[in-house]
């Protein structure tokens, strides 16, 4: 039996080609279609990279960039392409939308701040300008002659690059260029005040100075000024600063770091949720600089040039306030000193924090942007805190109201400083005090503060109550010292510790960062050595320098009384051990048991320090210093509220004429006065020098060798190589061995006789401080003549730089880029719980 088919489509019609077409499926188009959307004409490299990675897209995120640096649009197009490439087109377009607008907008913002910074155009452009007083130090016509001209037309307009993009060497070129050009324009201001008609008040070169200080002030850079009410000398001093290219130098240099850093907090790398304090950056080269000088002291020694005597360096530098541990002690020392004096006069301690308002902080804690940030920078946000203490203590002394204390700055984890103030006032004063610190402290920006804007009805604004018509809280805060909770000093010892190097706090987990405070002790030591942020400031009493002057003198003292007992007999030693029972404490160990090293040990211990006086209170903070007593010291200088014409005993100086390299005295300090005589506690004269065998290895290191081509030791890691030549090898040696084409090539190019195809033009840039490529390997560059610190003469030569660029997004890669952009669980500003109870100035910038 057959059973019947139903008969396809296509034998339906006679011929197969009379049948109909089969429906396309959505999204299939035929093999030969080709693609509508053709590419753009003119894309940047950049641009071509997006187009390739998302062309239906490409009009709607070149929009998303168009305004961005050019190293902020690398860095985003980047981390698109990566994200397109491994989780697709929509995510992609989510992070172009909504995490690179908000960090792209405040890196806008914070770039505004630094628009009047000069960028290799504005200098190139103002070196084209002054050209023709340029190169007076690098012509060296019986040698070689040039078409500088030519190579001025040959030349290649500059790509405009943002200081924040350049390396330590263009920084260090940057600089040179500028000095040259300050050099240019200051005989022009010169001649220009001589053909004017002064008044007798006028002094010429103050005038000058106010001319070239207003061209330093268009590149946004305080011009350096040492004396407010200036003279002839003084305005000389200050125009040789800004006419030296180590001042420059240091200047670019400081703010180069200033506006990576203010970049990072804007694009949100310092939070919780990153790099708690301080970026990773920041951090890294904060440790690299420590490795640096850590290892500069290592090399070195101190020399007494009188006597010879010889001191290495590093114990030295152990031995002084530059190591966190006896920084940490003194510290704890006044502190402890400040709550006896208060104790004794019987007033009452206050803690007190400051802190700025929401606008000033970057991020919440628990990650997400603060919407109205105003861009400000850590800086400026102890700039705020500075004004407002300033105002406090205005007001707290036309009020007549005593004081002294000490004060503690530490940052958030958005980098945002604030203040811990621990003071001592009158108990009659303590309300009134109250009122002035809270009513500055809450001025700006108080409409944040009332209750009735909180959010959360159900929820009370704060665990504890508060006074008053505001909650104060988020702005400062306001404590009583009770002795039966803990000691001043217990309070402040935290904060001291964990800002120096976290002694004593193993196994502390911060609040705000949820890391150990232990590990966070280098980020806040890179924060405050970025931001230049006093950390400790005490308020009151006698300067801490005479306190460590009279203690040195005591152990002068002490050292030539423990050289006299070393010479004696064991008779004379224990005659005077003899002498010293009836002050000894404690069973008195017989003589003839005694060792000579426990006599020693003994009245070593017993010494103390005296003078030739007959005024018992100098002995006495002589003494009360040398045994560490703040207190003792405090009081006989006269108090915590002594002032400094009234001291007892005061610093000296010896002022050295025109011995800074601007022609300016040198203040240093010798020792101390009293009220009989002035006495010297610097008597030796050191001088920093390097070890011996470090000097040898150096030199060996300059010598070279045949395998080096400019007599330096081989590829290293810097980008240039900082081995020093003999004096006698000159550029144009240098230069004449370059060119040979036998001179320095390796054994095939001598047989090839290849030389390097160097032309004027480039010649030209080379003597003009450009690098240039001689081969495939190799590009040079002159460094300039120069002398260092000790006077030691470094001559001009050729060095060995990078060919290839390093990137220069890298310091902005960071992890944590995900939880950085979550968004809080409240949105509105979480101010860190400030409650106390439950738990100098050299900056750049205009």
């Amino acid at each position: 039996m057959n059973t019947l088919i139903e008969p396809t489509e296509i034998d339906l019609y006679d011929f197969p080609w009379q049948a109909p077409l089969t429906e396309v499926e959505a999204g299939c188009f035929g093999s030969r279609r080709y693609n509508s959307i053709i590419e753009p004409d003119d894309l940047s490299v950049l641009e071509r990279k997006l187009f390739d990675a998302n062309p239906d897209d490409f009009e709607w995120a070149k929009d998303k960039i168009k305004d961005l640096p050019d190293y902020l649009t690398k860095y985003f197009v980047t981390r698109y392409v990566s994200v397109f490439e491994k989780k697709g087109r929509k995510d992609a377009n989510i992070f172009l939308r909504e995490r690179m607008g908000p960090a792209a907008e405040r890196a806008l913002m914070v770039l505004r701040k630094y628009k009047k910074l000069p960028t290799t155009q504005k200098v190139s452009l103002l070196s084209e300008e002054f050209s023709d007083t340029e190169q007076s130090d690098f012509a060296q016509k019986e040698q070689m002659r040039f078409d500088f001209e030519k190579a001025e037309r040959n030349r290649k307009p500059v790509k405009s690059r943002l200081l924040a993009e350049l390396e330590p060497s263009e920084v260090k070129d940057m600089a040179f260029k500028i000095s040259q050009i300050t050099k240019a324009k200051f005989p022009l201001i010169a001649a220009r005040v001589a053909n004017r008609d002064l008044d007798e008040d006028e002094i010429p070169e103050v005038i000058g100075y106010e001319e070239l200080a207003e061209f330093v002030c268009h590149f946004g850079m305080t011009p350096p000024r040492k004396k407010k009410k200036q003279t002839d000398l003084t305005a000389l001093n200050d125009i040789s600063r800004m006419l030296d290219e180590k001042w420059w130098y240091g200047r670019l240099n400081k703010i180069r770091k200033i506006m990576r850093e203010h970049l990072a907090i804007a694009m949100g790398q310092v939070s919780s949720k990153a790099s708690p304090y301080a970026s990773w950056d920041c951090v890294r080269e904060h440790q690299a600089q420590q490795t640096a000088n850590y290892e500069y002291i290592k090399q070195c020694q101190l020399l007494d040039e009188e006597t010879g005597e010889e001191a290495d360096l590093w114990d030295m530098v152990k031995k002084s306030v530059a190591n966190p541990a006896i920084r940490r002690h003194e510290l704890m020392v006044r502190c402890r000193g400040c709550e006896d004096i208060g104790n004794e006069l019987g007033l009452q301690g206050l803690f007190l924090t400051l802190t700025t308002p929401s606008k000033y902080h970057n991020s919440y804690k628990k990650g997400g942007f603060i919407g109205h940030w105003n861009g400000a920078s850590p800086r400026d946000a102890q700039s705020y805190l500075n004004n407002v203490w300033q105002r406090i203590r205005a007001k707290l002394g036309r009020e007549e109201i005593r004081w002294f204390g000490v004060r503690v700055a530490e940052p958030h984890h958005d980098g945002t400083p604030h203040w811990h103030l621990l003071i001592w006032v009158k108990p009659e004063d303590v309300m009134q005090v109250r009122d002035i610190f809270i009513s500055y402290a809450t001025q700006e920006d108080r409409g944040e503060l009332h209750p009735e804007l909180e959010k959360e009805k159900k929820k009370p604004f704060r665990k504890c109550a508060y006074v008053g018509p505001l909650d104060y809280r988020p702005r400062c805060d306001f404590g009583f010292i009770d002795p039966e909770k803990g000691t001043a000093t217990g309070y402040i010892a935290k904060y001291i510790s964990k800002n120096i190097d976290g002694f004593a706090m193993d196994g502390e987990i911060s609040d705000e960062t949820g890391k150990p405070v232990k590990d966070m002790a280098k980020n806040v030591s890179a924060w405050k050595s970025r931001w230049n942020i006093r950390q400790f400031q005490f308020f009151g009493g006698a300067p801490v320098t005479t306190y460590r002057e009279l203690r040195r003198f005591a152990n002068q003292n002490k050292k030539a009384f423990m050289e006299y007992l070393f010479m004696q007999e064991r008779v004379d030693l224990l005659t005077i051990y003899s002498m010293l029972q009836r002050d000894l404490v404690g069973p008195i160990k017989p003589s003839k048991l005694i060792t000579n090293e426990e006599l020693m040990k003994v009245i070593g211990d017993s010494y103390q320090s005296r003078m030739k006086t007959e005024d018992a209170s100098i002995t006495d903070t002589l003494k009360a210093a040398d045994h560490g007593n703040w207190q003792g010291y405090i009081m006989g200088q006269g108090g915590p509220f002594v002032k400094r014409e009234d001291l007892l005993i005061v610093n000296s100086y010896e002022v050295l004429p025109f011995a800074s390299p601007h022609g300016e005295d040198v203040r240093k300090i010798e020792g101390f006065t009293t009220p009989e005589e002035t006495i010297k506690t610097r008597t030796k004269v050191w001088t920093i020098q390097k070890k011996s065998k470090v000097n040898d290895e150096a030199k060996a290191c300059a010598l070279g060798s045949e395998a080096t081509a400019f007599g330096a030791s081989g590829s290293s890691r810097s980008s240039v190589n900082n081995c020093t030549e003999p004096e006698k090898v000159q550029v144009c040696d240098q230069l004449t061995r370059l060119l040979d084409p036998r001179s320095s090539q390796s054994k095939e190019d001598k047989r090839a006789n290849k030389s390097p195809n160097i032309d004027e033009a480039a010649l030209a840039a080379l003597l003009k401080g450009s690098s240039i490529r001689i081969d495939d390997a190799t590009s040079i560059q002159i460094r300039p003549a120069e002398v260092d610190e000790h006077g030691n003469k470094r001559p001009a030569q050729l060095v060995e730089v990078s060919r290839q660029r390093s990137d220069d997004t890298n310091w902005m890669d960071f992890e944590g880029w995900d939880n950085l952009f979550a968004q809080p669980e409240k949105q509105e500003y979480q101010q860190p719980d400030l409650s106390i109870f439950p738990d100098g100035d050299d900056w750049p910038l205009m």
